[in-house]
């Protein structure tokens, strides 16, 4: 692997080496053949190809190329099927009748797997694609997000009007599916982005940087590569404040057509709770799986042999393409999950509560323990054999979570049980117990676990409970904290990453670089962020932000009534030890300094989303919190 140089633009070269200056990546590739020209002064030198029934990425992608080439320049150039005959320089996009001729097959891709490549007069962008074929069409499936089945994770949009030139509609598009192969988009997108100079740090416009030139000239080696991280399982909406403010007003179709520009999404995999009432009430009316006792509801008698036989088949019906699981299931790819509900109304027959009693001393004291790991993994165990026998290189997906946390006693899990941790990497920074607890499940099941681990990463504290319980908490950044963490992880081998809760805006883009490429450098990333989004006030912004970590994640900011050995009281340390009236103060004249110095429209719109999102909410939360002083612990007389 040979590190990528000399790639940046040969023309308006200044602007271009400093869009590229925090993305770097290694790839292979032989030195391409010279310097290649998108436009010449506002006009095309060149066209796109792509095949005559381009697959849903080379389609996507082909419009996407299109569509920055001409909002960069003003140029637009032409998108051609090839069986028309074209002239000139070409940029080929997904397999076609000239890739192939060139000797490059989307199936010769490995899945995620890009290329861009530099030849004489033409450049190209292919990987691994997802074909639409009625086969593919049926494939089942229950994902984690963005719907009940695989279908409805190709969403559709009016791709001009998603883009704000909606006098350029032809109609609604079908997106490649957030878990379809899409090796054509990825090479596209890190086109766009290291060549082109284009930035999406949110799904609005307001979010997007592009660079204005009317030549856009570019050389580079070929690249060949694949996401660092297989499943990116971050698919941010903006349902939570922060995010959802500083991205300002987004269309869903917006959201959409971000999640793919990311690069979110990849290998399909789920695991989530399961056996649920619902699932219960249609599928498991038996009275023999029924938990003994009262009140179990959503439970079953996970030693009864009948269900594990009845759990297995329908693993073997899932893998075999003849059934997906019951609605409220996840099963997707080569991945079937089985996770209990999340209660622990466990039964009480005299098989259950001799496994349930074998796993008493195995309490941590946090959250996360293994009072039941015994018990619930035997179950895991006992259906991961038998759908063995018949689909050998098929998963049953299970989390380790609350009281089954930690790996099982006495006994080793099947090799064919895929095990995501769940671990609250959002705590990591501050609480010593909790993340010290969470190293030492996950440690154990990188030693024990023999298949494939995913993680579940919690990003949901303090927003989650600030949320529910209608208080405004301390902004908890913690961008190097949280690269820091994902680095760690993909270094040990993790597959994927499904995030449970939002960050704001910029330690998301960041997490999505990360997860592409943990080489890149964080303060890179950052300082190219609030000089190119903020401009004239990218200093106090950058300021204001970095302070804002600085403070969240300084151990000594979270003493104790406010810290506690399981968890932190969010609501009454937000406003008395972190945002302090001297912090306030500092923080509040970045804020107005950025006001001051912003100086173009879209400088003041940005920074105003900020100070509306992050600011304000904070000077709120603070008066909001002083207001009611009989809620404030006795310690808190600050």
């Amino acid at each position: 692997m040979r590190r990528l140089s000399g790639f940046l633009a040969l023309a308006c070269c200044a602007v271009l080496c400093c869009g590229c200056a925090g993305l770097q990546h290694e790839g292979l590739g032989v030195v391409g053949q010279g310097a290649f020209t998108l436009a010449q002064d506002g006009k095309p030198t060149c066209t796109i190809v792509v095949a005559q029934h381009p697959t849903p990425a080379a389609h996507l992608a082909a419009l996407e190329l299109q569509c920055h080439i001409l909002k960069i320049t003003g140029a637009e150039v032409p998108i051609r099927a090839d069986n028309e005959t074209v002239a000139g320089p070409r940029v080929l996009v997904g397999e076609s009748t000239a890739t192939r001729a060139l000797g490059f097959k989307g199936t010769d891709f490995a899945t995620q797997e890009y290329l861009i490549a530099f030849r004489p007069d033409t450049l190209i962008l292919i990987g691994r694609d997802w074909e639409d074929t009625p086969a593919n069409r049926q494939e089942l499936g229950r994902p984690m997000n963005c719907g009940d089945t695989l279908a409805d994770t190709r969403q559709k949009i009016d791709y001009w009007k998603t883009v704000g030139m909606p006098e350029r509609s032809v109609g609604e598009m079908e997106l490649p599916g957030v878990y379809d192969d899409q090796g054509t988009c990825h090479a596209a997108y890190h086109f766009i982005e290291q060549f082109c100079g284009a930035r999406w740090y949110g799904p609005s416009q307001t979010a997007i940087i592009l660079p204005s030139h009317k030549t856009l000239t570019v050389k580079g080696r070929d690249l060949r590569r694949t996401p660092a991280l297989k499943d990116r399982d971050a698919l941010w909406a903006g349902n939570w404040p922060f995010m959802q403010g500083q991205w300002g007003p987004v269309t869903r179709p917006e959201v959409y057509l971000f999640w793919r520009r990311l690069r979110l999404g990849g290998e399909k995999w789920a695991a989530n709770h399961t056996f649920h009432p619902k699932t219960i009430q249609t599928k498991f009316t038996d009275s023999a799986y029924q938990a003994q006792g009262k009140g179990h509801g959503s439970q079953l008698c996970y030693t009864n042999p009948k269900l594990v036989e009845e759990v297995a088949q329908m693993a073997r019906d899932y893998f075999d393409g003849k059934a997906n699981p019951p609605e409220g299931w996840k099963a997707v790819g080569n991945y079937f999950a089985i996770v209990p509900d999340d209660n622990a109304n466990f039964c009480t027959c005299p098989q259950c509560k001799e496994l349930i009693a074998s796993g008493r001393r195995m309490g941590t004291g946090q959250f996360s323990s293994g009072t039941i790991s015994n018990y619930f993994f035997s179950f895991v165990n006992a259906v991961a054999r038998e759908v063995a026998k018949t689909h050998p290189d098929k998963y049953i997906a299970a989390l380790a979570y609350w009281n089954y946390a930690y790996p099982p006693q006495g006994f080793e899990l099947e090799p064919n049980v895929s095990i995501a941790p769940c671990l609250h990497t959002c705590m990591y920074a501050i609480h010593k117990e909790m993340r010290e607890n969470d190293m030492k499940l996950y440690h154990e099941w990188l030693r024990r676990t023999k298949a494939l681990i995913f993680l579940w990463n919690y990003y949901h504290h303090p927003m989650e409970p600030s949320v529910i319980d209608k208080f405004k908490c301390f902004p908890n950044v913690m961008v190097h904290e949280s690269a820091k963490t994902a680095r760690m992880f993909i270094h040990d081998g993790i597959q994927g990453i499904f995030i449970c809760g939002e960050q704001d805006m910029l330690e998301a883009y960041v997490l999505a670089k990360i997860y592409d490429d943990p080489k890149q450098n964080v303060d890179t990333i950052l300082d190219e962020f609030f000089r190119l989004y903020f401009g004239a006030a990218a200093e106090p912004m950058k300021k204001f932000y970095l302070q804002l970590e600085q403070i969240a994640t300084n151990p000594k900011n979270y003493p104790k009534p406010y810290y506690r050995k399981n968890g932190i009281d969010w609501k009454n340390v937000a406003w008395s030890s972190l945002g302090t009236a001297e912090r306030m103060e500092q923080l509040g004249k970045y804020m107005e300094q950025a006001k001051a110095l912003a100086a173009t429209d879209v400088e003041k719109q940005r920074v105003e989303l900020w100070n509306k999102a992050l600011w304000k909410w904070m000077t709120d939360g603070r008066a909001e919190y002083l207001a009611k002083p009989q809620d404030k612990p006795a310690a808190a007389a600050k």
